[in-house]
């Protein structure tokens, strides 16, 4: 404004120049008169020709701030949340314990005290859907959530699954809350803008207004496993994420969901330039089936396969074609079962499965991985290969894997359904009957929920049966089961592929 007052009076001086030299040079009063009143008039206009072109000014200077970046962030940063999940623990561990009880003959009362862990999360819908890590509220006893425009609501999960880390919340409101738009991951360029929306380091607890970082999508399609989970087709980042930015949103320059922030990789534990995101399109999958069913219960395939290795796609398809990239990756069909889905689409024993539903299987995780989302009674591309050649058809699953019968065990387990899931107090699998002559029917019964082996916890059948396929005989376990609302715990040896306590 001080330029803009500079300018007006050198304005001025100029006009009062121009009328003095007027009236010396000017031999016709009544012109000069005129040019009197007339000059008052232009001095207006000239001035208002000033004010309007600073105006003009700074509304130019205000719409270059305004970038694509700014507009991304104010369109979905209302829609991450600040997560905080309290869960209670003790002062003394169990070794503190045996000893009071050893020396003491007593243990004193045991003071607890709340942890509090910060992460993120993404409203989904207006109605109270967030969407998080599953790592983030794994422990919680209690969950608050915070939103940026200042409201908190307490949260209780609907489900979620361990194996893709994602967890569903609800918060009972009867206000609408601010909802993030679905963006799509499957249509990502490497190298365009990517936004890390969260609550990095807890930094916004006390306050919800979250943190914005800014990079590229470095890379997609990428396979991590950690902390007993395989992460596949994950989205790869160089935007700066950080411990607390787990269950926030990767953006695009729309504003629109991409990915959930769930893993860094680092040495020293900080962001390092290397970020990685659990695509959208991933996410919305898991959503649908969790809201269905509590968890996710893969599809019944009716067959065993194996990694494809060097030496066997050597014997399976001759030197030469072995060495071949396309032929040297994909999972083999080792046993099927005759009315199997598999079977259905002419796959045989022997062939090698490379690519399903537009995925290029690497292995056998990750076909497990691609085929636990599949939905059912829809076609199916499914790439495989037989004696060389290549070959393509159409799959079509029918059923989901409700029950499963592990060798040795003389038992069938059942993945309870969402009603049935809440009469027990821990997530687990089901004991739908126990045959006679099983060794574990004098301890196991029919209604028991198994909820960990070791120091695994049992989720799901597909979890159980990740476990069970470690163990080799002869080892011992430990089972901890559910019977009536207590807790209890048998050991197991296998030796032999016989089994008793």
């Amino acid at each position: 404004m001080k330029a803009s007052k500079i300018q007006n009076r050198s304005l001025s001086y100029n006009i009062g120049i121009l009328l003095k030299d007027f009236f010396v040079f000017c031999k016709r009063p009544r012109i000069a008169i005129l040019l009197l009143v007339l000059v008052p008039s232009l001095f207006s206009f000239l001035l208002q020709a000033s004010v309007h072109a600073e105006q003009d000014l700074q509304r130019a200077v205000t719409q270059s701030r305004r970038t694509a970046i700014v507009t991304a962030v104010e369109r979905a940063s209302p829609a991450v949340v600040n997560i905080s999940a309290i869960q209670s623990v003790t002062q003394l561990t169990s070794l503190d314990e045996w000893f009071l009880r050893e020396f003491w003959g007593e243990v004193p009362p045991i003071r607890k005290r709340s942890l509090r862990e910060v992460g993120s999360g993404v409203i989904i819908s207006e109605d109270g859907y967030i969407l998080t890590n599953h790592h983030v509220i794994k422990k919680a006893e209690k969950i608050r959530v915070a939103i940026p425009d200042g409201r908190e609501f307490d949260a209780h999960v609907l489900g979620y699954d361990f194996l893709s880390d994602l967890a569903l919340l609800k918060v009972d409101t009867k206000e609408d809350l601010p909802q993030i738009k679905w963006g799509d991951s499957d249509n990502l360029l490497i190298g365009e803008w990517a936004l890390a929306i969260g609550n990095p380091f807890g930094l916004s607890f006390g306050n919800a207004q979250p943190t914005v970082t800014i990079g590229i999508v470095s890379a997609t399609q990428r396979s991590l496993a950690l902390d007993n989970r395989f992460y596949e087709t994950l989205i790869q980042t160089d935007a700066s994420v950080n411990p607390g930015n787990s269950g926030g949103a990767l953006v695009n320059v729309h504003g629109e969901l991409i990915g959930i922030n769930t893993v860094i990789r680092s040495t020293s534990g900080g962001s390092q330039g290397v970020g990685f995101a659990i695509p959208a399109n991933k996410a919305r999958k898991v959503i649908e089936k969790i809201t269905e069913h509590g968890c996710i219960v893969p599809p019944y395939l009716g067959v065993e396969i194996q990694s494809v290795t060097e030496e066997m796609a050597e014997k399976l398809l001759g030197k030469e074609a072995s060495q071949k990239s396309v032929f040297s990756r994909g999972v083999l069909v080792s046993e099927l079962e005759k009315q199997s889905p598999i079977a259905a689409a002419g796959i045989k024993r022997g062939d090698i499965i490379r690519s399903i539903s537009g995925h290029q299987t690497k292995d056998e995780t990750d076909f497990k991985a691609v085929v636990r989302l599949l939905p059912l009674n829809q076609n199916i591309k499914c790439e495989f290969i037989r004696r060389g050649k290549k070959r393509e058809t159409n799959l079509k699953l029918k059923t989901l894997e409700w029950e499963y019968a592990p060798q040795r065990w003389g038992l069938t387990l059942t993945q309870p359904d969402k009603k049935r899931a809440k009469k027990y107090k821990r997530r687990g699998v089901l004991i739908s009957h126990i045959e006679k002559g099983s060794g574990l029917a004098e301890v196991l019964k029919k209604g028991d929920v198994i909820y960990q082996i070791n120091d695994i916890e049992i989720h799901t059948l597909e979890i159980f049966k990740i476990v069970d396929e470690r163990i080799h005989a002869p080892s011992r376990i430990q089972v901890y089961f559910e019977r009536n609302g207590e807790q209890k715990s048998i050991p197991i040896t296998f030796h032999r592929n016989n089994r008793w306590r």
